[in-house]
């Protein structure tokens, strides 16, 4: 046991004595009776009279045989009267008088001086130069005691000793000082019983008789003997309640009883130590007093203790950090229990220690499933490799299995398994399930080539786990499903069916689903409606929205093979399940009536859709097909209501083009030419280049013809591109023709030289604009992207052409490879106003938002991906990052509670990276709005599900002690750190951050 230690100062036996009040003398005129009643004075050592005295003399220019005298005197009354500036008198009076006989007293003076101040390297220096035998008796054995007491202070033992010896030869005064030093540098040096022969004289006398008891306790203590420390201790406490050394006698109380397994005596004497010490409470006293505790029963206090005894690195601290596990165990409290033992099992002092620690560590680990690093798997190998022969070795290789089962910690079970030569059984089952397990993680991040291989690895281990093996091909066909391989997707999907032990699970009706789109993607519309129908009629409970996409799909089978009754009735059925997925249904419902020519139910239906679902996506279609079933029933004048009302609400739909196109030719037909005219002219201005404004100039020129007005047709047509040479010439069709052949055969090169020449005889030609998108797809494949904008900005400079929508997507690609992310923004956005189907309108507005993201355009990331999100049916992987930039840009747009909804919403799944951050965002939230208790929460809970991302989960680690800084549990936040530090051994800035908080935590501690 190390005590602290206590010099004590004999700054009594040094100190100068008080000097009395000045007397009033009468005024003196003579010089010489000045000198000599001053003189009288100083020996009468009334100094403060004495320097007013010889103050005046030296004033009226005394004689020289008498001013070394009267300057020493003033000079040594500065000293006794404890001036400020007392050192600086004394060597102005040795400068001035060097050879003074006063001299070697003077030193002696300034040392003593300097000794006073506390400036001891100075004290001993000057009293070096000193002759000690030439002063008197008294003087000489006083600065001997402070030229001791200098070296002592100084920590210089050897030094102090020799000095100390030399005075208890020649000193009866002080005699009994040199003995009580004597005694404390044997007690320092652990020489204890010269020690306590010193003390015990020394303590013989009223001087010392409060102050070497406690040295005399202390070495009884230190030496095991707890009940003469402890009779000691009682005596001196009741002889001496107030003492200096009181406190430190109540820890030396506790201390004993301790050694006497007398624990409630030890925790009523350490706790009042530990309340009463103003200084640093010892921590053998802490671990004593912790150790009481846990003896007793008390373990929330002796883990409280325990842990404020850990400030080094020793092995009390490992032992002491081994006890909190075990009393935070009786706590059930096994997360600081794990805490506790990783840090004991961490150190070296004492292996028992450090076997003990790790096996109760390991078990923390097991019985918490507590793996954010991969611990769960390491820490029973490490424990193997470190204690081969332990008496718990066969319990952890059963420990081990277990893990490999359950481990969240996938790749390093694997890398664990590698390393046994021959693994049994359950050991390949384990390896069987760690497979599938990272595949599903490789899949939940959109990695679905890695997915499909590490199901295939699974698979190949054969049948350990019919589930596994079942489940490994349901997830293989989905991640090649998702790569659009329909053919082998189904082959899977059909050997899960095979091999699912339970087929009344949601997996097994899913299968059939998926099997029923395998064949649907590939247009086998009655192999799909076999599949869609085996899971309408499984009888197995599916989300409503499922089960209302399958009938429509079944409907849609039904609906390509013309079986148009059944397709009805079927939709109606989807309609009937989800509100979500009607508008589709009652769209699909009807067309089927146009087609059975009942237009009038068909014109109710969209009318049922335009009003029940007025976002809908198919809006603009319902208008539409209103304006075609009117025009089926000869009512031209709703049909151009219904189309000019599509045309208006939405321009960029390619519907509308073929709205207005048809708005002329239903005026032409009720002969009402101007406005076929003027309906026309605006097809043609509005849609440039396209396929509609080509065939509204056609019918525009025959009614020009029709009425003889051939020169407004022409003045017209000089005001359009390509101007009255607008239809097609034998000569521009055959080129173009000629070209676009040899393109489809294949021959790319031919193709290329072909299209040039057909735009250098046909600048403004019929197909320049088709021309020039073959050439732009072209140089875009060889990825001449130069060449490929130079074409491709001349087709979109037509937005409404066939190719306009490709040629945009390939602009808007090449802009953002070449990071010209502004451009590719506005292309992206045309492309999602002009989308013709779902899937075109989320490519689009999944480069839009991509596109805002590296720009750093919060507003518009929010805009979009908020329209992306509302998109149905949007893959999971594409949904998670659009809630990840809008969440992001929310947060920079400072509207964090905003941004609070998608991050709960993407903290669900933390195995992909969005989902990681988000958790870590989600806790960095919570705490800055001082909600420690939810970002606590939030961070525990992420420990429990962990994530293979871990650098996220490091920095929640780091947030985590954090909060427990700033709700003074300082000791959690320490034992988080600690773990992070040894867990966690990437190189990034984590180990700067645990660094700054471990610095400030322990800066803390010994404040």
């Amino acid at each position: 046991m190390k005590n602290k230690k206590h010099v004590w100062v004999a700054g009594a036996m040094c100190v100068l004595p008080f000097m009395a009040m000045a007397q009033q003398v009468e005024p003196l005129t003579d010089s010489r009776r000045l000198f000599d009643d001053g003189k009288e004075l100083f020996l009468r050592r009334d100094y403060a009279a004495a320097w007013q005295t010889l103050s005046r003399y030296v004033q009226q220019k005394p004689q020289a045989s008498l001013a070394d005298e009267a300057a020493y005197m003033l000079a040594c009354t500065s000293y006794e009267l404890k001036s400020p500036d007392c050192i600086q008198q004394l060597e102005h009076y040795l400068e001035q008088y060097p050879e003074s006989r006063y001299a070697n007293r003077v030193h002696a003076l300034i040392a003593s001086a300097y000794f006073f101040q506390g400036q001891y390297p100075e004290a001993i220096a000057t009293f070096k130069a000193c002759q000690f035998d030439l002063l008197a008796d008294a003087e000489r054995d006083a600065c001997t005691l402070r030229m001791g007491t200098a070296y002592l202070k100084m920590g210089n033992l050897q030094e102090a000793a020799v000095w100390f010896n030399i005075l208890k030869e020649v000193s009866s005064e002080y005699h009994t000082d040199a003995v009580y030093y004597l005694a404390y540098i044997d007690y320092v040096q652990k020489r204890y019983n010269e020690a306590l022969q010193g003390f015990r004289e020394a303590g013989t006398t009223p001087k010392y008789a409060p102050l070497a008891p406690y040295y005399i306790a202390d070495i009884y203590l230190i030496g095991g003997n707890y009940q003469q420390a402890r009779q000691i201790a009682s005596t001196y406490l009741e002889a001496y309640p107030r003492q200096e050394k009181t406190v430190e006698m109540k820890r030396i109380y506790g201390e004993a009883c301790y050694g006497l397994k007398e624990y409630d005596g030890a925790i009523r004497y350490l706790s009042a130590y530990q309340n009463e010490a103003e200084a640093g409470v010892d921590r053998n006293a802490l671990y004593k007093l912790g150790m009481s505790y846990f003896h007793t029963g008390v373990y929330s206090e002796a883990a409280a203790m325990l842990g404020e005894a850990t400030t080094r690195q020793d092995a009390l601290t490992q032992n002491a950090y081994l006890h909190m596990g075990l009393a935070y165990l009786q706590l059930k409290d096994r997360s600081r229990a794990r805490m506790a033992f990783e840090q004991a099992s961490a150190m070296n002092y004492d292996r028992s220690i450090k076997e003990q620690a790790f096996y109760n560590y390991a078990l923390c680990i097991h019985e918490t499933s507590y793996s954010p690093f991969a611990e769960s798997v390491t820490v029973f190998e490490r424990f193997l490799n470190e204690f081969p022969n332990s008496a718990y070795t066969e319990k952890v290789n059963d420990y081990l299995i277990e893990v490999y089962m359950n481990t969240r910690s996938y790749m390093a079970a694997l890398n664990s398994i590698a390393k046994i030569s021959h693994p049994g059984t359950r050991i390949l089952e384990a390896k069987q399930k760690l497979l599938f397990r990272l595949g599903t993680q490789a899949f939940a991040q959109a990695a679905f080539e890695n997915a499909i291989d590490y199901f295939s690895q699974s698979l190949q281990l054969g049948r350990y786990n019919r589930q596994t093996q079942a489940d490994a091909y349901y997830w293989r066909g989905e991640s090649k499903y998702r790569l659009e391989q329909y053919d082998a997707a189904a082959s899977d999907y059909r050997q899960f069916l095979e091999f699912a032990p339970d087929r009344s699970s949601t997996e097994y009706a899913l299968a059939l689903y998926n099997l029923g789109y395998t064949a649907f993607k590939q247009k086998q519309y009655d192999k799909a409606l076999t599949w869609f129908t085996r899971c309408a009629e499984s009888g197995i409970r599916l989300e409503n929205d499922v089960v209302a996409d399958v009938y429509n799909r079944m409907g849609d089978c039904n609906f390509y093979a013309r079986r148009f009754d059944a397709a009805d009735a079927q939709y109606a059925q989807a309609s009937g399940y989800s509100m979500s997925l009607s508008d589709y249904s009652l769209f699909q419902q009807s067309i089927i009536k146009g087609l059975q020519r009942e237009y009038t139910q068909k014109i109710e239906l969209l009318n049922r859709l335009i009003s029940g679902f007025p976002t809908s996506q198919y809006i603009d279609d319902a208008l539409y097909e209103q304006g075609r079933a009117f025009v089926q029933m000869e009512d031209n004048a709703n049909a151009i209501k219904r189309y000019s009302l599509l045309v208006q609400r939405y321009p960029e739909s390619p519907l509308s083009r073929r709205a207005a196109n048809e708005i002329g030719l239903l005026y032409y037909q009720d002969d009402k030419y101007n406005e076929a005219i003027a309906a026309y002219k605006k097809v043609i201005s509005t849609y440039p280049g396209s396929e509609e404004a080509r065939l509204a100039q056609r019918d525009l020129k025959s009614i020009y013809i029709d009425l003889n007005r051939v020169d407004d047709y022409m003045a017209f047509a000089s005001t359009i591109p390509g101007g009255a040479n607008f239809d097609v010439n034998e000569r521009d069709s055959l080129t173009y023709v000629a070209a676009e052949r040899v393109y489809m055969r294949g021959n790319i090169a031919e193709a290329k030289s072909s299209f040039v020449r057909y735009l250098q005889s046909f600048p403004q030609g019929a197909f320049s604009v088709n021309a020039h998108y073959y050439l732009g797809l072209i140089d875009y494949n060889e990825k001449n992207y130069t060449g490929a904008a130079s074409h491709l900005d001349k087709v979109i400079a037509y937005p409404d052409n066939k190719f306009s929508g490709e040629a945009m997507a390939m602009c808007a690609d090449m802009a953002y490879k070449d990071k010209a992310y502004e451009k590719a923004l506005g292309l992206y956005k045309q492309m999602a106003d002009r989308a013709a189907s779902q899937e075109e309108r989320v490519q689009a507005r999944t480069g839009a938002m991509r596109s805002a993201w590296m720009i750093k355009d919060y507003q518009e990331i929010v805009a979009v991906a908020s329209g992306l999100l509302a998109e149905s049916k949007l893959t999971p992987e594409l949904k998670n990052e659009a809630y990840y930039y809008r969440a992001k840009a929310l947060l920079a747009e400072g509207q964090s509670k905003e941004a609070v909804n998608d991050l709960s919403v993407l903290s669900k799944d933390t195995r992909n990276v969005y989902g990681a951050e988000a958790k870590y965002l989600l806790a960095q939230l919570y705490f800055d709005a001082g909600q420690t208790d939810k970002a606590e929460k939030e961070v525990l809970d992420y420990i429990e599900v962990s994530t293979p991302h871990a650098y996220w989960l490091a920095r929640s680690f780091v947030l985590l002690s954090d909060v427990y800084m700033k709700l003074g549990r300082n000791l959690d936040a320490k034992q988080y750190l600690l773990s992070l530090q040894q867990n966690y051994q990437a190189d990034d800035d984590i180990a700067g951050m645990i660094e700054t908080r471990l610095a400030k935590l322990n800066k803390g501690s010994k404040q």
